[in-house]
């Protein structure tokens, strides 16, 4: 029971190896992209579980105190806090940490380049825009994928519609 609260690892270590593990796997995220995110599905899951469990040694350099778990939480805690407050003061922080939305759809056009560099397809934006109550890519005026990887849009009113339709059969006639 003695065990339990007796390091085996230095305190300093622990630290550390918190704390690369955290930046890793924070940029690990952000170069994935937001998109593979936005919606957790089973084998996201399932990925997760395994990252964590192929990192818990790695995290504690094989100290099984409770005292261990503990200190790697809380690196990891506090560092997650002081990420958040660097976002909040920091545009910097913020752009390197958090990716800004980005647009993938405007005036009912999809913008191809935007879905490539998430590596979303056509077929997942739509799908992303059915479950938002909209019945496709024509309905809507502009679109971003959020930084968290849900999918924002505005829609056209009808009378919206109406006006391009217009605007667009004086533009053929001209």
């Amino acid at each position: 029971m003695s065990d339990l609260f007796v390091l085996q690892t230095p305190l300093f270590e622990l630290v550390f190896r918190a704390a690369v593990i955290y930046f890793f796997l924070l940029l690990a995220m952000r170069l994935i992209g937001r998109h593979e995110f936005g919606q957790l599905t089973p084998f996201d899951l399932i990925l997760l579980l395994i990252i964590s469990e192929s990192i818990a040694e790695a995290l504690t350099a094989g100290d099984d105190s409770l005292l261990a778990g503990l200190v790697s939480a809380s690196t990891l805690l506090l560092l997650s806090v002081l990420v958040s407050l660097g976002q909040y003061k920091s545009q910097r922080i913020r752009n390197i940490v958090s990716p800004g939305a980005l647009k993938v759809i405007e005036d009912g056009k999809v913008i191809e380049k935007s879905l490539r560099r998430e590596l979303m397809t056509y077929d997942d934006l739509v799908e992303r825009l059915r479950a938002r109550g909209i019945g496709g890519i024509e309905e809507v005026r502009i679109a971003y994928i959020e930084s968290d990887g849900d999918i924002s849009a505005l829609t056209y009113r009808e009378t919206d519609r109406r006006r391009a339709a217009a605007a667009e059969e004086e533009k053929k006639t001209e």
